[in-house]
C-alpha cells in the first residue's frame, strides 16, 4: 500500500520525463563508448598504414644491404655469412608477406587473402614458416659462434659448407612439416563465410587449441632458450680470455679488445631481449584470441576494439624484429661496416692502392734503396723486439680469439 501512494504522487509527465532522462543518459553513454572504440579502430589503422610502410622500408633497406655487402666480401667464404645471407632473404619475405597484407587492408579495405582459396593456403603457410624459419637461423649463428669459440681448433673441420647448406635444407622441410597443415585445415568455403580461415569445426579447434602452442615452441620459445643458452656461453668465454690474457697485454691491445668484447656482448644482449621482446607477447596474443573466439566477450564491441588495438602494436613490434638484424650486426662487425662503405661509395678499398704504390716502388728503385730497405728491415726488427717484450705473443691471440668470436 505505502509504493502505490508513493507512486501515485507522481503524475504522468513527471514519470515520461523521468524514463527520458534515463534514455538519455544511457544514450550519452554508449554514444561515448562507440567514440572510443570508434577511435581505437582509427588509430589501428593508421598504425598500419604509417607504421607498416617505415618497418617495410626500413627492414628492406637493411636487408639488401647486407645481401649487397656479403656478395661483396663473397658468401661461401664463411659459414656465418651464408646464415646471414639465408636470414636477410628470410626476413625479406616475411615483411613483404605479412606487412603488405596488412597495409593493403587497412588503407583500401582488401584482403588479398580472400582472392583465391589456394591464395588464403599459400600466404599463411609462407608466413609461418618463414617467421620460424628466420628465427631459427638465428639459433644456427649463435650454435656456430660458441662452436667456434670453444673448439677453434675443430671448427673448420665441424663447421663445413656442406654441413652448413645441409642444416639450412633440413630446417626448411622440418617447419614445413610443421605448417604444411594449412593447405587441407584452411581455406574458403561456406563454413568460412568468404573468409580465409579453418575449414571446419574440428580444424578450427586445433587451429585455436593446438597448433598456437606448436607455433609459440617453434616461433620463440625454443629459440629463445636454445639463443640465451648460446650467448651465456659466448659472454662467458670473451669475459675469460679477457681476465686471462689482460695482464699480458699492452695497455693498447687491452683497451681494444675490451672494446670489441663490450660491443659485442651488448650486441647479444639486445638482441636476445629484442628476440624475446618481438615474438612472445604476440604469440600470447595468438593463445588469448583463440579463447576469447568461444567466449561471451567476443560480443562485446568494446573489448574487441581494446583486444584489436592491442594485437596490431604486438604484431608491429614483430614484424619490427625482422628489419633490425643487418643493423645490429653491422654495429658490432667492423669488417662488415668497412665493406659495406665500400659498397655505399663511401670509402674505397685500400687494396688498390697498396698494390699500386708497391708496383711503382717496384718500377721506380732509387741508389740508395738497399741501404733504406736495411735500414727498414732494422727499424721493423727493433718494433717487433719491443712489441713482444711488451704484450708477448698472446696479445694477438687474444685479440684474433674475440674478433674471431664477432665475425
Amino acid at each position: 500500500m505505502k509504493n502505490i501512494a508513493f507512486w501515485k504522487q507522481f503524475t504522468t509527465s513527471d514519470i515520461y520525463m523521468l524514463s527520458t532522462l534515463l534514455s538519455t543518459t544511457e544514450v550519452a553513454n554508449n554514444s561515448q563508448i562507440d567514440s572510443t572504440d570508434i577511435d581505437l579502430e582509427k588509430a589501428g589503422k593508421w598504425l598500419w598504414r604509417i607504421f607498416s610502410v617505415v618497418v617495410l622500408l626500413f627492414g628492406l633497406t637493411g636487408n639488401s644491404l647486407t645481401i649487397l655487402v656479403l656478395r661483396k666480401i663473397g658468401v661461401s667464404k664463411r659459414p656465418t655469412f651464408i646464415f646471414l645471407f639465408v636470414l636477410a632473404i628470410t626476413d625479406s619475405v616475411v615483411m613483404v608477406t605479412g606487412l603488405s597484407r596488412y597495409w593493403i587492408l587497412n588503407t583500401f579495405e582488401l584482403d588479398i587473402r580472400k582472392l583465391s582459396d589456394f591464395g588464403c593456403k599459400l600466404h599463411l603457410f609462407v608466413i609461418y614458416l618463414s617467421m620460424q624459419y628466420s628465427s631459427w637461423i638465428l639459433v644456427f649463428v649463435c650454435i656456430e659462434r660458441v662452436i667456434k669459440t670453444y673448439f677453434p681448433l675443430h671448427f673448420i673441420r665441424v663447421v663445413t659448407y656442406r654441413r652448413v647448406f645441409v642444416s639450412l635444407i633440413i630446417l626448411f622441410f622440418v617447419l614445413s612439416g610443421v605448417d604444411l597443415h594449412y593447405f587441407w585445415t584452411n581455406g574458403i568455403n561456406n563454413f568460412t563465410m568468404g573468409n580465409c580461415n579453418s575449414l571446419k569445426d574440428e580444424y578450427e579447434k586445433f587451429d585455436d587449441f593446438v597448433f598456437v602452442y606448436i607455433d609459440f615452441t617453434f616461433l620463440s620459445a625454443a629459440p629463445f632458450v636454445l639463443m640465451f643458452i648460446c650467448n651465456v656461453f659466448l659472454v662467458r668465454a670473451l669475459r675469460n680470455i679477457q681476465r686471462g690474457r689482460a695482464s699480458m697485454m699492452h695497455n693498447s691491445f687491452f683497451r681494444r679488445t675490451k672494446r670489441v668484447s663490450d660491443k659485442l656482448t651488448k650486441m647479444l644482449v639486445v638482441s636476445t631481449c629484442y628476440f624475446l621482446i618481438a615474438t612472445v607477447p604476440v604469440s600470447v596474443v595468438f593463445i588469448v584470441d583463440s579463447y576469447r573466439k568461444h567466449s561471451i566477450e567476443n560480443s562485446d564491441r568494446h573489448s574487441n576494439a581494446i583486444f584489436d588495438f592491442v594485437r596490431t602494436i604486438t604484431y608491429l613490434i614483430q614484424f619490427s624484429n625482422y628489419s633490425v638484424n643487418f643493423y645490429l650486426y653491422s654495429m658490432v662487425n667492423g669488417k662488415f661496416w668497412t665493406k659495406l662503405k665500400i659498397v655505399c661509395g663511401c670509402q674505397k678499398e685500400k687494396k688498390r692502392s697498396t698494390i699500386q704504390s708497391c708496383k711503382m716502388n717496384s718500377q721506380t728503385p732509387s741508389p740508395n734503396s738497399s741501404v733504406r730497405t736495411r735500414e727498414s728491415e732494422e727499424e721493423l726488427a727493433t718494433i717487433a723486439e719491443a712489441d713482444i717484450n711488451l704484450t708477448g705473443l698472446e696479445t694477438q691471440t687474444s685479440l684474433s680469439e674475440i674478433e674471431s668470436v664477432v665475425e
